[in-house]
Formats: structure tokens, C-alpha cells, sequence
């Protein structure tokens, strides 16, 4: 769990630190599952619930544009899957996570598309019963294996209320040397609830 609590304070402190010149601030949380094609001689990458978190600042809005600025997620399975090969069986958890360019083409009052686009990476954590300790990680009981990935979001919020809202999104994830899998992409569906910090009006 200790990748997810550096993205969360990453995002913490890139939403903490733009607050103040932001348009907006969203921050939001998500229920999703991933699906992706399947090679028969290695393990299925899809299934299973995925819960994910994230955020984004909201920096620039111009009329000829729409709004744009930048924003993270992460998404983690919640349950730990069995990854079988021919060495035997080792419960593993993928973890994806990506910073990206977000764009709000237009905003309505009560609807707002979102469009992300970015780049990240897969984490894929094989836990075993030992723990390995180093002076910087601390003592974990999983090796990780990880590969870069570009990330394309699509989104639209429906605002419930002046500031909270509910997202159904889409996510694509391209993913390099995911010799785990044998697959080259992966695609989360999911909805996301999340609450919008408006800048006043001077």
C-alpha cells in the first residue's frame, strides 16, 4: 500500500500547492473493473473490482478552448488475483497509475466533459510470505514489476450539486512490455464520486 499513499500525498500536494491560481480543484474516488484481451498461455489481466483515487487542477480557461490543466489518478485491484505460469501460483495486485493534461472542452451548468491524456505505469506487486527490508522501502512482503504506460481518460461530470459531482468514465491504458499479461492494453470502466473547489469571483 505504500505506492498508494505516495500518489495520494503527491496529489494532496499538487492540489494544496495550485489551489491558490487554480480555476478549480477536484478531488474524487472511484469504483471501476478492468477488462483487456486475453492470451491463452498467460493469466487473464482483467476482472475484479478496482477502487481507484485522484485529483486535478483546473488552471487555465479561455473561451476559444475550454478549461485545461493538469490532474492524477491511481487505481489498484482490491483483492489480490492468482497469477499462475509454470513456476506455480503467486497471489499478485496490479497497480495503475498516471499524471496527466486534463481538458474540459466545455462547461455547462450542470455537465462538464473531461478528457485526459498522460503518461504512467502499470505496477504489478507478487507478494510473498517473506518480508525483504532496506533502509529507504522499509520492510515489504512483494517484488514489483513495472512498466511505462500512456494513459487516454474520458469522462463527463454531472454535478449533483454547485460542487459535488458523479463521473462514468473510461480509461485506456497502453502498456509497454507487459510481458506479465501478453497483452499490449488494458481499458477501466468505471464512476467516480467527487466534489469540485470553485475559485471565488474577484
Amino acid at each position: 500500500m505504500k505506492t498508494h499513499r505516495l500518489i495520494l500525498v503527491a496529489v494532496c500536494v499538487m492540489v494544496l500547492a495550485g489551489a491558490g491560481a487554480a480555476q478549480s480543484v477536484d478531488a474524487f474516488f472511484g469504483f471501476n473493473t478492468l477488462t483487456a484481451n486475453h492470451n491463452d498461455q498467460f493469466p487473464y489481466m482483467g476482472g475484479g473490482f478496482f477502487p481507484s483515487v485522484g485529483g486535478d487542477l483546473v488552471l487555465f480557461n479561455t473561451p476559444l478552448i475550454g478549461a485545461w490543466g493538469f490532474g492524477g489518478e491511481v487505481a489498484w485491484r482490491g483483492k489480490q488475483m492468482a497469477y499462475i505460469n509454470s513456476f506455480g501460483v503467486f497471489p499478485v495486485r496490479p497497480i495503475l497509475y498516471d499524471f496527466n493534461l486534463v481538458w474540459e472542452p466545455v462547461s455547462l451548468p450542470r455537465i462538464t466533459p473531461v478528457i485526459e491524456l498522460g503518461v504512467g505505469a502499470e505496477s504489478l506487486r507478487v507478494y510473498s510470505s517473506q518480508f525483504t527490508c532496506g533502509a529507504f522501502t522499509g520492510c515489504t512482503n512483494y517484488q514489483s514489476s513495472n512498466h511505462l504506460m500512456g494513459h487516454l481518460g474520458v469522462g463527463v461530470r454531472l454535478y449533483l450539486t454547485d460542487h459535488i459531482f458523479i463521473q462514468p468514465d473510461a480509461h485506456l491504458y497502453v502498456i509497454r512490455h507487459n510481458i506479465e499479461f501478453q497483452v499490449p492494453n488494458a481499458r477501466r470502466f468505471g464512476i467516480a464520486i467527487g466534489y469540485t473547489l470553485r475559485a471565488s469571483p474577484i
